[in-house]
């Protein structure tokens, strides 16, 4: 699962859908931003890192503002993770408006 990957090792717990299909769905919106860019959006809401203009494109015109919330939710979801909710919820939207404003009307 290429989102699950974006956040958790391996051996590690992914916990159950919160409703069915969420995974498949989250899997999709993975393969529209692809590894790369997907684990720079992680690091950018979880270690407030920079992304790339490139990455700003991926998840502005591929991904889509509803993928990212979805991304969000998961990364709620983990709980070595969930402990930051807060953090996430005020980030995870700065990230997103922050690409729409670094890409303007883009494509």
């Amino acid at each position: 699962m290429i989102a699950a990957s974006m956040v958790v090792a391996e051996d590690e717990f992914i916990p159950p859908e919160p409703e069915p299909g969420f995974y498949k769905a989250l899997e999709k919106c993975g393969q529209k931003i692809g590894l790369e860019c997907g684990e720079s959006v992680v690091k950018a809401v979880l270690k407030d890192q920079d992304i790339s203009k490139k990455c700003c494109v991926q998840l502005v015109h591929k991904m889509g503002r509803s993928c990212h919330e979805d991304l969000l939710w998961y990364l709620i979801s983990q709980p070595k993770i969930g402990a930051n909710a807060t953090h996430i919820f005020i980030k995870g939207p700065q990230v997103y408006n922050s690409c729409v404003s670094k890409v303007g009307l883009e494509i």
